[in-house]
């Protein structure tokens, strides 16, 4: 007989469920919040700094990929402090956020609010580049970490600090001697991996020692460590695999079960499977290969 999910096991639910922001919190639309890491995970770049200026003219452009219409950009300048992740030598950067429609908010894919950014607003920056221009956009609200009243940002910053670096260097990050940065390491790298960017659609599987490294390194690492804000545990990268009865996983949860039998179905999977199961991750189709499909239809 099954029955409800014990509050232990909720998270592994949670951990199968796709990323969402916290305006859909803001819009009681929430269905889980992203974890700091998640965001350095899905950043091109990530900076702190402030909010200089906001220029006078706006940009046409698709609000997201695969957009039928355009929309206008306001085009915020951030004086950067701090090249975290993917941005080396520059002293500003551009942020585009889309103006609503007669003060209308623009709801993305997915239900949630597109940020916007006002003068003065200092913090931590996480950034996606434009599919099509060359300014980079917030994807939403916890995109931006406020450096005002803001009683953890010292902290918060310096975690992502760390995972930058993990992040940077992911061959030495899945090799670290504690166990908690290498499950670290290889939950953002799935988090990255499976997370499509402008429409991708396509998967392909990637070097079959480095996933062997990342199902080792989730096995190794402390499920007992609660998700936070701030922080992922193993579970939460395992949850991104989506796995099915095709690849040996069914567990099921039914009445009777200790409150750590998912993540110990889920660690006996992986140090079963870990040299013979491949991740896989989204890529970009190459032109030779749209040009291919153009011509089949």
């Amino acid at each position: 007989m099954k029955q409800a999910l014990p509050v232990a096991l909720a998270a592994a639910v949670l951990a199968l469920l796709p990323a969402v922001t916290s305006a859909q919190v803001a819009s009681s639309r929430a269905i889980r919040f992203s974890p700091l890491p998640e965001r350095v995970a899905t950043a091109d770049a990530v900076v702190t700094g402030k909010v200089t200026s906001i220029e006078d003219k706006t940009v046409s452009a698709e609000p997201f990929a695969g957009a039928k219409e355009k929309a206008e950009y306001e085009i915020a300048v951030i004086k950067v402090a701090d090249g975290v992740l993917g941005v080396k030598g520059l002293t500003h950067i551009k942020v585009g956020f889309v103006k609503p429609p007669e003060g209308k908010p623009i709801i993305r894919p997915g239900g949630y609010f597109a940020p916007r950014l006002t003068v003065d607003e200092e913090g931590l920056f996480f950034l996606q580049k434009h599919p099509t221009e060359s300014f980079y956009t917030l994807q939403g609200p916890m995109s931006v970490v406020t450096k005002q009243n803001n009683d953890n940002y010292d902290k918060q910053l310096t975690h992502a600090k760390e995972c930058a670096k993990l992040l940077a260097d992911p061959k030495a990050g899945l090799k670290a001697k504690s166990a908690d940065d290498r499950a670290l390491v290889a939950s953002m790298l799935l988090i990255r991996y499976t997370t499509p960017v402008n429409g991708q659609t396509k998967k392909e599987e990637i070097d079959a020692e480095q996933s062997k490294q990342i199902l080792t390194a989730l096995a190794d690492g402390d499920w007992g460590k609660a998700v936070s804000m701030d922080d992922l545990s193993p579970q939460w990268g395992f949850g991104r695999l989506q796995l099915t009865e095709k690849d040996g996983w069914n567990f099921q949860f039914t009445a009777g079960q200790p409150p750590t039998a998912y993540q110990d179905a889920a660690k006996a999977w992986l140090k079963d499977n870990a040299g013979t199961y491949r991740v896989q991750k989204f890529v970009s189709e190459k032109k030779e290969e749209k040009k291919e499909e153009k011509k089949e239809k």
